[in-house]
């Protein structure tokens, strides 16, 4: 359904109309979990159950982020401020994070995927000089020379 509410629509299958209501439920994301508590819609006569997209993306935020927090992972701005401040292109970055897809980079950039703690801890791993060299070398990325080195530390520094 892409209507934001069904609240009071009919239901063609049985006649009866729709109501909100509200459930607790636990999501899995990339391997983690969260208890969120979404809206639906079910039919007063039948039972019937029907979500909306926005209840569903609302779900998955309220989860991602209670995920994020609980496992204390990079949020997609300081993901793209680390990238940016070690001078690399989403292609180069990827590549330094053992040849992951740079769509799944982007994903994590613009917040549309949540990164496992594994890849987080990759992608904190490029703040060490020495493990940022290696795996540059053994990708063949050439590394920009930055200018500021402790500049990078602040990509970890928490954002809302």
């Amino acid at each position: 359904m892409s209507i934001t509410t069904l609240d009071g629509s009919l239901h063609r299958g049985c006649g009866g109309r729709y109501a909100l209501q509200t459930e607790t439920v636990t999501m899995r994301i990339s391997g983690m979990a969260a208890e969120v508590t979404r809206g639906f819609y079910r039919c007063e006569k039948c039972g019937h159950e029907n979500r909306t997209i926005e209840q569903r993306d609302a779900a998955e935020k309220s989860a991602t982020e209670q995920i994020r927090i609980a496992h204390d992972l990079l949020a997609p701005k300081a993901i793209r401020h680390l990238r940016e401040s070690l001078g690399l292109t989403i292609p180069q970055f990827a590549d330094l994070c053992y040849g992951t897809p740079k769509g799944i980079v982007e994903g994590w950039e613009k917040g549309k995927y949540l990164q496992n703690r594994d890849a987080d801890a990759l992608i904190r791993g490029l703040l060490d000089r020495e493990t940022l060299e290696k795996r540059a070398a053994k990708a063949g990325v050439t590394l920009p020379v930055i200018a500021d080195p402790v500049a990078s530390d602040a990509a970890l520094a928490p954002t809302a």
